[in-house]
């Protein structure tokens, strides 16, 4: 039972070592902070600038883009075979 406490605990210092990470920020669709809530906890990160944030929260951040950029292209798809089917119809 030690052995896995202290794995939990080596696991948990290491999601929690601070890592820098940079937001894209334009003046258009990225231009806010970004918030991110975890266990009832807030981190507001600034765009533009590089930030140090704890591993998980890099991790969190990660997920969410790789989650956007399926979103994207799965609506990019839907428009494409609506257009096809339009256009055989003779839309």
């Amino acid at each position: 039972m030690a052995t896995k406490k202290k794995t939990e605990k080596d696991n948990s210092d290491y999601y929690k070592q601070l890592v820098p990470v940079t937001l894209v920020k334009d003046n258009n669709n990225y231009k806010d902070d970004v918030t991110i809530t975890y266990n009832g906890k807030n981190y507001q990160i600034q765009r533009g600038v590089q930030v140090e944030v704890p591993l998980f929260i890099k991790l969190i951040l990660e997920d969410g883009y790789r989650q956007q950029m399926e979103a994207d292209a799965y609506s990019e798809k839907l428009s494409h075979d609506f257009s096809e089917k339009t256009e055989k119809i003779g839309g």
